[in-house]
């Protein structure tokens, strides 16, 4: 049987990555939740609900236990909340505010070495059905609910910039735009790229807006016309002019479906909370544990120390 071919990889590296990666965790989520949160209770609730989240399988109740575990062995040194408590935290619209920002300040120390961005979108299943009835088939039809996440990443560490998560589908552009200003606040842009679904003229305006190059997926159908848009007429241009360089440029946007599958394959790929606001919350949650897993990668490989653990 021929050997999978791989990219080469520094193992010394990498194993300090995976060997420290829980060692780290609660370190992080200590000195984040010490920045972002306001009040003892708030830091205690938001860091139960983050360590709980980094294992998507434990139901609130099994939760609480190993926590009271982490507890009992001093990994973890708070009070224990019920798990009825998380349970009304979680459900919480409001709790949205801290979780953003948590996001924000989660994402900043790779300020220093990220440029260039990636946005996409990808779904989530849930555990919730609609059903509806359907004329054509005479007869009514079930059908699993999902959220849609739209992230802009990093391409270089993957670290998640700027997250929305959604019920329905058909705001892309509007979400894109959203995220190059967040994005651009922290960050010193140099590019944006997007797969085809980004290919428009507000987008390419926004993103020569904010002194960055954008980098889309040209449909074949363009006509070579401006259409009153000059930065999409050169976006345009280039890529049929020099179809192999901007492939450089464009293809960075891998990384952030690479992004996507690592947060699923480590995270989770579903959420199992019913009411909306719990859902799109229970789903952020695993996004900041995510930033984190990336935070502990920056520490070991570039030497990164995030100015909130000082």
């Amino acid at each position: 049987m021929p050997i999978k071919k791989r990219w080469p990889r520094d193992e010394k590296l990498y194993n300090e990555i995976q060997e420290t990666e829980f060692l780290n965790f609660f370190e992080f989520v200590r000195h984040l939740t010490n920045c972002v949160c306001k009040g003892k209770k708030m830091k205690r609730i938001i860091s139960c609900l983050l360590i709980v989240h980094k294992f998507p399988n434990f139901s609130l109740r099994r939760a609480r236990g190993f926590l009271l575990l982490l507890k009992k062995f001093g990994i973890i040194n708070t009070e224990i909340p019920c798990f009825k408590t998380l349970s009304n935290y979680r459900e919480d619209s409001s709790l949205q505010i801290i979780l953003d920002k948590l996001i924000d300040e989660s994402s900043k120390p790779l300020s220093v070495i990220e440029h260039d961005f990636a946005t996409d979108a990808t779904g989530i299943r849930t555990n919730v059905f609609s059903s509806w009835y359907s004329l054509r088939c005479k007869k009514e039809i079930n059908k699993r609910d999902h959220l849609t996440i739209h992230i802009t990443t990093g391409v270089k560490s993957n670290i998640v910039t700027a997250l929305n998560i959604e019920t329905k589908s058909g705001r892309d552009n509007i979400i894109f735009r959203e995220h190059v200003d967040k994005t651009v606040k922290n960050f010193d842009a140099h590019e944006f790229s997007g797969d085809g679904r980004y290919w428009c003229k507000e987008n390419c305006k926004k993103v020569i807006g904010v002194d960055a190059k954008p980098y889309f997926k040209v449909w074949k159908n363009w006509s070579g016309k401006s259409r009153g848009c000059m930065p999409w007429k050169l976006m345009n241009s280039e890529f049929k002019d020099n179809p192999e360089e901007y492939g450089k440029h464009y293809h960075k946007r891998s990384n952030v479906e690479s992004t996507n599958m690592s947060k699923k394959m480590l995270h989770g790929s579903a959420v199992y909370s019913r009411l909306k606001s719990a859902r799109i919350n229970e789903e952020t949650l695993r996004w900041i544990n995510h930033n984190i897993t990336v935070l502990n990668r920056a520490r070991c490989q570039w030497k990164i120390i995030p100015n909130f653990m000082g």
